[in-house]
């Protein structure tokens, strides 16, 4: 949420350099975030395919 009002703080001070690294920022965030989730998934698949076969 603090990245979001800094945009906007950047964004009326035309600051737009600033704003374009934020806005980076924000969507390499949410790529690792999507990694993450991924990562947790394929965990939760193996446990489950591990306790099929046992």
């Amino acid at each position: 949420m603090e990245e979001l009002i800094e945009l906007r703080s950047c964004i009326e001070q035309q600051r737009y350099a600033d704003a374009l690294v934020l806005i980076g920022e924000m969507e390499e965030m949410s790529k690792e975030d999507k990694i993450n989730k991924i990562y947790s998934y394929l965990e939760i698949l193996l446990l489950h395919l591990i306790k099929k076969i046992c």
